[in-house]
């Protein structure tokens, strides 16, 4: 829930050079405090279909999407579980940020957030946000870097060319492995995860 107190520190911490990426909600309603903060990056779950996830938050001020629907995480004693969540989503874009940002530490908070943003692909059934696609964010890089240090980058002006690929989806996805109890995915979008185990419904 919104305070004085959490405001404030969050715009301490984008004043400082931080990059706040935080989890829009799952309640199906408008988007949650921090996330809803101008100075954060709102994140959206989608589902293996590539579309926003029933339960995500949504409204405007979301930025980008990622997987947030049947992803293993670890859990209790050294295990895993499946689960799903905009929290869950929230560390695909967390990642894909310090891969781009090691390219050049000297880079900005807003210079990070512009470029996920940008390379973000089209989502169906909303214009609200696209989906986090660290593959194009990185063969973009140099262009973007080129037009954001000449002053043409700024939230409301495109400077890379628009992200027109198809996400893929859990039909593209599913591999044909299996065995009694797991099902193996191979997940090419959009962080080209190595090989994830499923658990059967």
């Amino acid at each position: 829930s919104y305070s004085k107190a959490l405001e404030q520190a969050v715009r301490d911490a984008d004043a400082a050079g931080l990059l706040m990426i935080g989890a829009a909600g799952n309640e199906n309603t408008s988007v949650e405090y921090p996330a809803a903060f101008p100075e954060v990056m709102a994140v959206a779950s989608v589902n293996p279909e590539a579309k926003i996830s029933a339960f995500s938050n949504t409204g405007e001020e979301l930025e980008v999407a990622a997987p947030g629907e049947k992803v293993r995480v670890t859990s209790f004693f050294d295990g895993t579980e499946v689960t799903h969540g905009t929290s869950i989503a929230v560390p695909h874009v967390t990642g894909a940020a310090s891969l781009l940002w090691e390219k050049d530490l000297t880079k900005s908070n807003e210079f990070i957030r512009l470029l996920i943003r940008e390379s973000a692909k089209a989502l169906e059934g909303t214009d609200v946000c696209g989906l986090l696609d660290v593959g194009y964010a990185e063969q973009s890089y140099d262009t973007f870097a080129e037009r954001f240090e000449a002053g043409d980058a700024a939230p409301e002006t495109a400077v890379i060319s628009e992200n027109t690929e198809e996400p893929e989806r859990e039909s593209d996805e599913l591999s044909v492995q299996a065995d009694e109890d797991v099902l193996i995915w191979r997940i090419d979008s959009p962080l080209d995860a190595e090989e994830s185990e499923i658990t059967k419904e």
